[in-house]
């Protein structure tokens, strides 16, 4: 019996964080965004793939954001209930076609412990702290307490632990579960060294969505941007010349579900001002395959610049999708 001591002395010495374990997740072809027709082009996207996700385990759904690799051969996600997901990305002729090697863990508080409740584990924001690399420095923003943090995955693993940015003191202050919604750092530009936060619907006076940039040795100032339509921003994505893509979301029980891409120049971007997006790609159902769309990433294949969005199914399977979908940017 020593054996069995040994094992139950092993599973209680591992730490309170080792829970990464991989999964199976199934997927369906999306053969096409259109579902009346064949076209290839939508705005300023251009048609490159996607999948359907599913999968038994009780750890997955409800994507929030997501990060490529600089080549797109590699995803990393959060859940809005505490958990990376990590997956390698696979491509026939050029478009997305599935994904393997899936693996799910936890994601640490500053103790070493994985988040427990809603209020604690709502990781809405994901951005690499380089631009294409998911396995160096990563920034996780929560919403229902705000907050974000550094995650050292290249020298931690999913073992790494909240380090604290110190969020500027108004990214808390907005309704319940309209906050900080989509984070990122810039590389270059005039802004480079900062990070850039926007809120789902935390409105100003004008009720345009309230957004802030900080860090990079500069003051901190907030900004705002003009709302499209009924859309809520739901997360960032930052070109490599420093211009934003946001990804948007129409959702509710009144209105079809909408997606729309804007673009944020980021010389537009001025303390105290506002800026007009320009718009990428606006539609809704039944006439594109569009869920409850939460995050956006980018990267380079082909020489494209590609935009890959993911939706997020509230962890209701039986009603709502987990879609993976890949653009190129043209415009």
């Amino acid at each position: 019996m020593r054996w069995l001591a040994a094992l139950v002395f092993l599973l209680i010495a591992l730490p309170a964080g080792a829970q990464e374990g991989t999964l199976t997740v199934r997927t369906i072809p999306v053969k096409s965004f259109n579902l009346f027709s064949q076209l290839v082009t939508f705005g300023g996207l251009e048609w490159r793939g996607g999948i359907e996700l599913a999968s038994d385990d009780e750890r997955f759904g409800g994507l929030s954001s997501l990060e490529l690799t600089e080549d797109g051969s590699d995803l990393l996600a959060v859940s809005d209930r505490g958990f990376w997901f990590k997956a390698d990305l696979v491509y026939t002729d050029g478009h997305l076609s599935g994904l393997g090697n899936t693996v799910m863990a936890s994601i640490l508080g500053p103790d070493g412990k994985p988040y427990k409740g809603k209020a604690s584990n709502d990781a809405e924001a994901l951005a690499g702290w380089e631009p294409g690399r998911i396995d160096g420095k990563v920034i996780v923003g929560f919403e229902s307490r705000a907050r974000a943090g550094l995650y050292d995955l290249g020298k931690d693993g999913f073992q790494a632990r909240f380090r604290d940015l110190k969020l500027p003191k108004d990214v808390a202050k907005g309704p319940p579960n309209k906050e900080l919604e989509a984070i990122g750092r810039f590389t270059s530009g005039p802004l480079a060294g900062s990070i850039v936060a926007i809120s789902e619907l935390n409105k100003d006076e004008n009720g345009d969505i309230r957004a802030w940039v900080w860090g990079g040795g500069r003051k901190a100032f907030d900004f705002a941007i003009k709302q499209f339509e009924d859309y809520a921003i739901t997360d960032l994505a930052i070109l490599p010349d420093g211009d934003i893509l946001t990804v948007e979301r129409s959702f509710g029980a009144s209105v079809l579900p909408g997606m729309a891409i804007r673009r944020i120049r980021t010389e537009d971007i001025v303390a105290n001002g506002a800026v007009s997006p320009s718009l990428v790609f606006s539609g809704r159902m039944p006439f594109y395959r569009i869920d409850n769309m939460e995050g956006i990433a980018v990267s380079r294949l082909n020489g494209e610049t590609r935009v890959t969005v993911v939706s997020d199914n509230n962890y209701r399977p039986e009603f709502q999708r987990t879609l993976l979908l890949q653009f190129a940017l043209k415009r």
